[in-house]
């Protein structure tokens, strides 16, 4: 991973996006897929109390059939959405003190007191993975400010053909009075013209940051290939949740240069070693 810390910061700043590779070193791309895959494979004989954390594409096609041209009983068990990761598996836990990852995020913050918020995975499983609609982060991470990134760890490739992420550069410059609640789903015919479209195609391993305010969505995973990634979210100092729902590990403060704060990341980090995977 080349380390440009000023241009990860003017280029996210101009944008409202940054890509950065070779930020998941071969080894641990390697193990990441295996986990997803053990929990993915037989999702729907999990016990509930992680069953509950997890999103399946027939559920999705149910209730949006306009975002899949598959019926739910063409995508069969496919999963698309697996929540609270550290749940699952410890790795995800100690993937929250990845140094690569938090060097950006100290460039992007221009801080050490940024937040863990939350992780998840986002499944596009071959030629049934939904269309993921237009739409911003902040309206449903809920925090005090819009100081919040989100951080995309691409197990695979991401290509058109395979559903890649697609952002509108400058999209993220609003006030955060100017959003709204329907922010969430953003229709075709409502977004803003005078953006571009990028098409974020990126090796496996790399990290794709954006903005919470910034316009995404991408395309159906219509190939043969899968698309997984790992979502964090992380939320700048002052930045605060307004809402009574939390994640696992939600607050921790990995760079963090208060002794309590530290005292907290070192006891949690002894906490996720010791523990074992649940799926």
């Amino acid at each position: 991973m080349r380390t440009d810390p000023d241009k990860w910061q003017s280029d996210y700043l101009r944008n409202g996006y940054l890509v950065v590779e070779g930020v998941l070193a071969d080894p641990l791309l390697a193990q990441l897929r295996k986990v997803i895959d053990r929990i993915s494979a037989d999702a729907d004989n999990l016990p509930p109390h992680l069953k509950q954390h997890i999103q399946f594409e027939r559920d999705w096609v149910s209730r949006r059939p306009h975002f899949n041209k598959h019926t739910p009983e063409q995508v069969g068990s496919a999963v698309r959405n697996i929540a609270n990761l550290s749940l699952f598996d410890p790795i995800f836990g100690r993937l929250i003190f990845q140094d690569r990852q938090l060097d950006i995020l100290d460039a992007l913050f221009q801080s050490t007191e940024y937040r863990f918020f939350n992780y998840k995975c986002i499944l596009k499983a071959p030629r049934v993975g939904s269309v993921l609609r237009w739409h911003r982060d902040y309206p449903y991470v809920e925090h005090t400010t819009t100081d919040i990134i989100t951080s995309m760890l691409c197990l695979d490739e991401m290509l058109l053909s395979n559903g890649a992420t697609v952002v509108l550069p400058g999209s993220h410059r609003v006030e955060q009075d100017q959003m709204s609640p329907a922010d969430i789903e953003i229709d075709e015919a409502d977004l803003p013209d005078q953006f571009d479209r990028v098409t974020v195609c990126c090796p496996a391993g790399s990290a794709v940051l954006f903005h919470a305010n910034i316009i995404h969505g991408g395309g159906a995973n219509e190939s043969q290939l899968p698309r997984r990634n790992l979502i964090s979210i992380w939320t700048g100092p002052g930045t605060y949740p307004i809402t009574p729902a939390r994640a696992a590990h939600q607050g921790l403060m990995p760079r963090s240069k208060d002794p309590a704060r530290q005292r907290q990341v070192e006891m949690s980090r002894q906490k996720i070693e010791q523990s074992k995977p649940a799926a």
